[in-house]
Order: C-alpha cells, then sequence, then structure tokens
C-alpha cells in the first residue's frame, strides 16, 4: 500500500519498529492542508500531530510502500490512544515535480487543542532531515516551536 507518512512517523528508528518493511517511494505533499494537534498523547506527554484541511497551506511528508503488517503494526501506533483516534484516508498528494499521486494517509479524529512539546518536535525534525525534506517542511515544523 502507497502510504503517505508526516509527523512523528517520519523518524527513521519510529519507522522501523511500526514499518520494517517500508520501502521509500518519492517525496510529496498533500495540499490544502495544515498541521493540527488534535489528541493528546500519554507516551509524548504532548499533542499529537494530524492534518486537517486549510486552503493554500500545504504539508509535507513521504510516500513509502508499506505491506500489510506494516500497517497494521503502523495503527496500533500509540498504545494509549483509542482504535478509533486515527482512521485511513485517500488523499491525492503531489511529487516535487508537481505530478499527482493518489495515496493513503491517517487522520486523527480530533478531541481538542494541544500543544506539541520541544521532545516531540525534535523527534519529528529529525525524520525530516534524515528523509531530506525540502526546507520549507522544516520551517512548519520549527514553528510550532514559538506558538
Amino acid at each position: 500500500m502507497r502510504f503517505f507518512l508526516y509527523a512523528d512517523n517520519l523518524n527513521p528508528i519510529q519507522l522501523k519498529k511500526r514499518a520494517p518493511e517500508h520501502q521509500l517511494l518519492f517525496h510529496a505533499y498533500l495540499p490544502d492542508h495544515t498541521i493540527k494537534f488534535g489528541r493528546w498523547s500519554n507516551q509524548w506527554r504532548c499533542g499529537l500531530a494530524t492534518v486537517a484541511p486549510s486552503q493554500g497551506e500545504r504539508v509535507w511528508g513521504v510516500v513509502f510502500n508499506l505491506t500489510d503488517e506494516d500497517v497494521k503494526e503502523l495503527d496500533k501506533f500509540e498504545s494509549d490512544l483509542p482504535e478509533e483516534a486515527f482512521r485511513h484516508v485517500e488523499v491525492n498528494v503531489f511529487r516535487e515535480n508537481e505530478e499527482k499521486e493518489f495515496v493513503t494517509t491517517h487522520v486523527a479524529h480530533t478531541i481538542g487543542k494541544f500543544k506539541p512539546k520541544e521532545h516531540y518536535l525534535d523527534w519529528i525534525v529529525t525524520g525530516v532531515k534524515h528523509w531530506k525534506l525540502p526546507d520549507e517542511c522544516l520551517d512548519m515544523w520549527n514553528l510550532f516551536r514559538r506558538s
């Protein structure tokens, strides 16, 4: 399955643990979306990132080929969240060359507004740098440090 991953799932340590058979396909962005922190994580002790519609904005991530087993592990996510906390959604993303691709991603059922913490943002930024995503992506995550 072609899966668009963003936020903490980009961290190579977490990705290897949750989707050990992942295969990198391409960098991409989800148009007309932004990052929100709509779920609380006891594990991280802060808000968890999800995508939410937002005209004119975009969220960068990476599209991977994941096995069915990888997806099952990925869906387990955080043991402190209920099963229905995240759902799979089919979306159109754009490659760096602006070619449109139809893929799956995960989106949280938001239950409020929460703040991210430095250690969580550091974890995400490690993944952004590892996959060499555009500076625009790095800048977006670093902006959350000031909010």
